[in-house]
């Protein structure tokens, strides 16, 4: 069965309208982590930002609260599209790297091998975002990671399964 968030995705063909920019589909609902304010969040890349812009502005423009604009992440060039359609909002985020190597998804990949590991964790997890606290700095705080949250989470990617399983257990216990 196809989840709600899926259905948006297919229904407004983002995948196949953002296929020139290497989409990839992250954020809390494809973790199952979803809370009532989540969005639909797809990271993008394009050597050529202007190019992801013109897409964006001749495909999107057209919605509800659409915005359209240029920020630095990680000090790179970025661009970020908000839209709202289907009753959620979309975020698109686009930076000249490829998609794999940009924090969204590593973060994503990283997230999405905790829960894996341990699915208790998507409770917890859940909970602390409905109080409101963004994902990453609700799994390092559940998982007791000192520092920025956002960092703290990329050094558990070469952190192997046993001692990320051990990681999981010691603080949910």
């Amino acid at each position: 069965m196809q989840s709600q968030f899926e259905s948006v995705i297919e229904n407004l063909d983002l995948l196949r309208i953002l296929q020139d920019f290497n989409p990839c589909v992250i954020g809390t609902p494809p973790l199952g982590i979803d809370v009532s304010t989540s969005d639909i969040d797809i990271a993008c890349s394009a050597q050529d930002l202007s190019l992801f812009r013109r897409c964006s502005h001749e495909n999107f423009g057209r919605f509800d609260d659409y915005r359209c604009y240029d920020f630095a992440a990680q000090n790179l060039p970025s661009v970020m599209v908000q839209f709202n359609s289907m009753g959620w909002q979309i975020e698109l985020f686009c930076q000249a790297i490829p998609t794999e190597q940009q924090w969204g998804v590593r973060h994503f990949r990283i997230e999405q091998r905790l829960l894996e590991l341990e699915p208790n964790l998507r409770i917890a997890v859940q909970q602390l975002k409905q109080r409101g606290i963004k994902t990453e700095p609700a799994f390092a705080h559940i998982l007791g990671l000192a520092g920025d949250p956002y960092i703290a989470l990329l050094e558990l990617e070469q952190i192997g399964h046993r001692t990320l399983k051990h990681l999981i257990h010691t603080r949910l216990q």
